[in-house]
């Protein structure tokens, strides 16, 4: 679900808007190279396409620093993917592959998209290699934006463009409105990304960020506004419900009422129990216990 809001809501690509939760599919790493295997930040989704009927997969790389060989890393990547499907698959066509960066540097990307760029044109251009990659960058993505688009990602994208203690502290305290409408499970698993967050920018020794202890708490402090009020939300919809069903089975039960006491007057009248069951509905031994 979280990546789903990162596809629909932040890549600007009309095949990726219709692509529903139910579709998507993390796939298992396992085929790659050890060097790859090691890169936390790799993530790879199968996801189905209503629109063209099919199945797509997409390649997310995180990077937080300029680095020049994310165009050759990035093709490598859907190579030795290519190389594991057409040897596990038996289908003729392979599928498509749609790689997107996600890049949270503090410095503009300034790297190619396109590894043609990185290589020298002395040959024909048909002979030369041409891959383009989607570069999402967090840091061109206004506040404004951020906030009116909501949900988890928009709310890590709020909180990564933090640079100072104070600014953090003010951040912390606006994302309230940002993912109140998140279910529990999303809630706590965005907790603990801002705690290994803080923990990490702590530990190389950023003097600007808060101490991972005092983010955590008031982040505790906002996760435990938002499960107050999903318990609340909880409550009132068990009373509603409660409501609901006891008038539905009080009809039920008024309903019931109604044919016993027609069949007792039609036992009264004599008239025969099978006459009876199928005027009422009743069962015959319900009918022969009202003898």
């Amino acid at each position: 679900a979280i990546f789903h809001q990162l596809l629909t809501r932040f890549i600007d690509e009309p095949f990726v808007k219709d692509i529903p939760v139910a579709g998507i599919e993390a796939i298992d790493r396992s085929f790659v190279s050890d060097d790859l295997k090691r890169r936390e930040s790799d993530l790879i989704y199968k996801v189905y396409t209503p629109a063209h009927d099919l199945y797509i997969y997409i390649l997310v790389e995180i990077q937080s620093t300029l680095d020049k060989t994310i165009p050759v890393r990035m093709l490598l990547y859907i190579l030795q993917l290519y190389d594991h499907l057409y040897r596990t698959s038996q289908k003729g066509r392979l599928p498509a592959i749609f790689p997107i960066l996600l890049y949270n540097g503090s410095k503009p990307w300034v790297i190619p998209t396109n590894i043609s760029d990185l290589i020298d044109s002395s040959i024909p251009v048909q002979y030369i290699p041409s891959f383009e990659y989607y570069c999402l960058e967090e840091r061109l993505i206004s506040d404004a934006v951020l906030k009116k688009i909501k949900g988890l990602v928009a709310a890590v994208f709020y909180l990564e463009k933090g640079s100072n203690e104070m600014e953090i502290r003010s951040r912390i305290n606006q994302i309230y409105d940002m993912i109140k409408h998140e279910h529990p499970e999303g809630l706590r698993m965005f907790a603990h990304w801002v705690n290994a967050r803080f923990q990490y920018v702590h530990s190389v020794g950023s003097h600007a960020i808060l101490p991972p202890q005092e983010a955590g708490r008031m982040l505790d402090d906002v996760i435990q506004q938002m499960q107050t009020k999903y318990s609340a939300q909880g409550r009132e919809q068990g009373i509603k419900q409660g409501i609901e069903q006891g008038i539905e089975q009080g009809v039920e039960r008024g309903i019931k009422q109604e044919k016993i006491e027609t069949a007792r007057n039609m036992l009264a009248k004599g008239l025969s129990i099978e006459l009876i069951g199928d005027i009422t509905g009743l069962s015959e031994a319900e009918i022969q216990a009202l003898q």
